[in-house]
C-alpha cells in the first residue's frame, strides 16, 4: 500500500496587494483539504535535493559515486544518472543545487572549488553552459539570476561583515549589495567572542527576480536584478518584529548576566526554529516556508495531539499573496526538500533520511 498524507490548501479570498506594511499573510478563507499521494521509486540512494525543470525531476545524492539521477514526469520513471563524484575539472566533489533563471537549466555550487556551474537539462542528459569561479573567500552562493548574476553571502567568522551581494560571473566583480538584512546577531564572551545569527534568512531566485524571507519574523522582501547586476526593491510585506522572548534574549548582557552565571541565559526553547529548505522559485510565483516563529504552545492550542506541520505562503514576484499551504510532516521526517512543477501544479517531496523508496506528490490549485 502506498503511503498517504494530507495536504491543506488555504485559498485566498482575494489577491493581497502588498505594500510597505501590513501582515504578510493576507486575508484567507477556510482551509481546503486535499489528498496527497506517492510514487514508488525504490532505488538505493540517499536523495539530498530535488529540482524540477520542465518534464524532468533531478535528484542530487551526496552519498553515491554518481551525483545526479534524472526522472521523467509525471510518472517519475528513471531516465539516466550522470556526474562523477571526484576532483576532476568536470567532476562534482561537494556542493548543492541553487535556484536559477529558467525552466530548462539547473545551477550547481561546488563548495570546495568555489565554482558555480549552469547546465542545460533534458530528458537525455545535461550539458554545461558556463562555469564561473567566485573569487571571494568566506562566501556562500545562494542563487543565480539573470543568466550570469550570482547572488552570494559574504561573511567573516564572527558574522560582523555579513552581507548579500550581486556578483557578475563574467567579470568577476561585485555589482551591488543588498542593504539592511533583517538578521540579528547574538555575541557571547567566553574568553573569546562567539557570535550566533538568531534568525537566518532564505533567498530564492528565478529569472530576474529574487525574494528574501526571514526566520522568526513576518517579513518578506521582493527584488529585481538588472542585466548589469543592479538590485531594485519591488515590494516588501510584513514587518521586522521579533517575538518578545527573542527580544528579551538579545537584551541580556552575557558579560554580566543576571545571577552572575554567563552560561545561564533566557531560554529560546519555546520558539520553533525552522531550518532546511526555505522555499522554491517558479517562473510565475515563489513558495516560501513560513518561519515566523510561532511558540509551540500556540501550534498545539487547538489539539494536544496535533501532528507538527509546515506552512507555506505562495507569492507572485510582485509581492501578491496567492495562497497559503499547510503540509503535515510525514514519514517521520521534519526537514522537507521539495520541488514544484508549475505546469502540472504538483509539489514533489523527498525524504533524505531514507533510501529513495518514494517521492511524495501534492496537487494544488489556486
Amino acid at each position: 500500500m502506498k503511503p498517504n498524507a494530507t495536504f491543506l490548501l488555504l485559498g485566498v479570498l482575494g489577491l493581497y496587494a502588498c505594500g510597505g506594511g501590513g501582515n504578510a499573510s493576507g486575508e484567507l478563507s477556510e482551509p481546503i483539504t486535499l489528498q496527497a499521494d506517492s510514487i514508488a521509486v525504490e532505488q538505493i540512494l540517499a536523495p539530498g535535493q530535488i529540482t524540477v525543470k520542465g518534464d524532468v525531476a533531478l535528484i542530487l545524492s551526496q552519498k553515491t559515486d554518481t551525483v545526479f539521477y534524472a526522472y521523467g514526469l509525471p510518472d517519475f520513471r528513471f531516465l539516466y544518472k550522470q556526474g562523477v563524484r571526484g576532483q576532476g575539472p568536470d567532476d562534482f566533489l561537494m556542493g548543492s543545487m541553487v535556484s536559477c533563471p529558467s525552466r530548462s537549466e539547473f545551477a550547481y555550487y561546488d563548495i570546495y572549488g568555489r565554482t558555480v556551474r549552469l547546465f542545460e537539462l533534458t530528458r537525455k542528459g545535461f550539458e554545461k553552459k558556463w562555469e564561473y569561479r567566485v573569487n571571494m573567500r568566506s562566501c556562500e552562493v545562494l542563487s543565480v539570476v539573470n543568466d550570469s548574476i550570482v547572488m552570494l553571502e559574504k561573511h567573516d567568522w564572527n558574522m560582523k561583515e555579513l552581507g548579500v551581494y550581486a556578483y557578475n560571473g563574467r567579470s568577476g566583480k561585485i555589482t551591488d549589495s543588498l542593504p539592511g538584512l533583517k538578521t540579528y546577531i547574538k555575541s557571547t564572551r567566553i574568553g573569546y567572542t562567539l557570535s550566533t545569527m538568531l534568525n537566518r534568512y532564505s533567498l530564492q531566485g528565478y529569472g530576474e527576480h529574487f525574494v528574501v524571507s526571514y526566520q522568526l519574523m513576518d517579513r518578506i522582501e521582493f527584488y529585481r536584478v538588472s542585466p548589469q547586476g543592479k538590485i531594485e526593491l519591488v515590494a516588501e510585506v510584513g514587518n521586522a518584529e521579533l517575538p518578545e522572548s527573542v527580544k528579551n534574549y538579545l537584551k541580556v548582557d552575557t558579560e554580566n548576566p543576571p545571577g552572575g552565571d554567563r552560561w545561564k541565559t533566557p531560554s529560546l526553547e519555546n520558539i520553533r526554529f525552522y531550518y532546511g529548505e526555505g522555499g522554491y522559485a517558479c517562473r510565475d510565483y515563489v513558495f516560501i516556508l513560513d518561519k515566523d516563529g510561532r511558540p509551540l504552545e500556540q501550534e498545539k492550542a487547538k489539539n494536544d495531539n496535533a501532528a507538527p506541520e509546515k506552512m507555506f505562503r505562495v507569492y507572485s514576484w510582485d509581492g501578491r499573496l496567492l495562497a497559503r499551504l499547510r503540509m503535515p510532516f510525514y514519514d517521520g521526517f521534519y526537514q522537507l526538500p521539495f520541488a514544484v512543477s508549475e505546469s502540472r501544479k504538483t509539489i514533489y517531496a523527498i525524504n533524505p533520511e531514507k533510501d529513495f523508496e518514494y517521492v511524495y506528490t501534492f496537487s494544488y490549485d489556486f
